[in-house]
């Protein structure tokens, strides 16, 4: 519920459609990145001449996360000193045109550099929503939407997946796909209509007259990051990878890549969902269902060779991620006060998006000591098996976060 101050102010009362609204501008980081990743093999395969073709062409696929993960937190401290709509548009704007770009680019290093574009305007883009989502909403529904976020782009990343692998079967190849960026500038006209600037209940302007600049909430959050940092990495091997997978199980079609890439990423939204009902759970509890999950599936596609059962492992997976990701989000915005939820947003999304980046390059660098990406999957199964036993010996010994997100959030109102 909105406090009465607020309401004094007759300030716009968020509803379902406000919530949507940041939703979907959300999708935008996770759905450009998923549709690309059916062509990027064909992708490499058309760049092969080029020196470190393998290495660039997976940067395609992961700058904009390193960019998201670097500026993030700058971000935030922008957003909170400076407002959030007119940064929300123009950000917009500006994903719109460079994601589209490499429809028309022909040269790698040109596509690198509009993909890094991309990824700063993203790193706007998920700030704001996430603050704004954090400042229109309170209790239950600020986790319901920030759950929202994960669950519903998984959701429409599931459609990317088939979208981007059905466009790169055209003649235009792994061109074509870049084009759906461009719809991103739909969303213009209603952030120009339905988004305000929220206010605490001091005057945001009185305070950044009569306060210093506050610090980053280490403190409040800097642990979570790192746990966000972690789960990121870890799932973050099956959207980046699944393809690969895919393909060593002898999958050789960007269009039947794409749809069993979708079919894998349906865990994410489900693991959405049993977050969401198990709200009330404990913290620790969560942890463990979710590490568990990385587990069971890791495990599943390094030990079984059948194509069905690898997809199996890997839905499971991303069940973790779906899990694991929007409880670390609501716990982080649920610990930071207003004035700070700019700089919290850009800490979990500095986080979250840092492990996209890293992720690919983990598990090269422990594919290349265990004999391959089947074999790293392996070892990441057995990295968050042991995770799963020490948050589990906590949940035994009665240690650890005990309290749920929603008995987070009413300490913090």
């Amino acid at each position: 519920m909105r406090s009465a101050s607020t309401l004094a102010r007759s300030e716009p009362v968020a509803g379902n459609l406000h919530g949507w609204l940041l939703v979907a501008t959300c999708w935008l980081a996770s759905a450009g990145a998923v549709l690309i990743a059916p062509v990027l093999p064909f992708m490499q395969r058309d760049y092969a001449h080029e020196p470190h073709a393998v290495l660039l062409t997976m940067i395609v696929l992961v700058v904009p996360g390193l960019m998201i993960a670097l500026f993030s937190p700058l971000v935030g401290s922008l957003v909170d000193l400076f407002g959030r709509k007119r940064l929300y548009m123009v950000a917009v704007t500006i994903y719109a045109i460079a994601g589209a770009l490499p429809f028309w680019l022909t040269d790698l290093h040109a596509i690198i550099a509009s993909r890094i574009v991309v990824g700063l305007a993203e790193a706007t883009i998920n700030t704001i929503a996430a603050a704004l989502t954090a400042n229109y909403f309170s209790g239950a529904e600020r986790q319901k939407w920030l759950t929202m976020q994960h669950g519903s782009a998984a959701v429409v990343a599931v459609v990317m997946f088939t979208i981007g692998g059905a466009l790169g079967s055209l003649p235009s190849g792994w061109h074509t796909p870049f084009l759906v960026y461009g719809c991103a500038i739909v969303f213009l006209p209603l952030i120009a209509i339905f988004i305000w600037e929220p206010e605490s209940d001091t005057h945001t302007e009185h305070v950044a007259a009569v306060q210093p600049r506050l610090p980053f909430p280490w403190r409040e959050i800097g642990h979570l990051c790192a746990m966000t940092l972690f789960s990121a990495i870890m799932f973050f091997v099956i959207p980046v990878q699944i393809s690969f997978v895919l393909n060593a199980r002898g999958v050789a079609t960007p269009a039947v890549i794409g749809f069993g890439s979708a079919i894998a990423n349906i865990g994410i939204p489900v693991g959405a969902f049993v977050f969401h009902r198990l709200g009330r759970w404990p913290i620790n509890r969560l942890l463990v269902l979710a590490y568990a999950c990385f587990t069971v599936g890791f495990s599943l596609i390094a030990s079984v060779t059948d194509l069905n059962v690898t997809i199996l492992g890997a839905l499971i997976a991303c069940m973790g991620g779906g899990i694991a990701l929007p409880l670390l989000e609501t716990w982080v915005m649920a610990r930071v006060p207003f004035a700070q939820s700019g700089r919290g947003a850009g800490g979990y999304m500095a986080s979250f998006f840092l492990g996209n980046f890293l992720s690919p390059l983990i598990v090269a660098a422990v594919g290349g000591v265990a004999g391959g990406l089947i074999p790293a999957i392996g070892r990441f199964g057995m990295v968050c098996g042991g995770v799963a036993v020490i948050a589990l010996v906590l949940v035994l010994a009665k240690r650890g976060p005990r309290e749920s997100v929603q008995a987070v959030h009413a300490g913090a109102q």
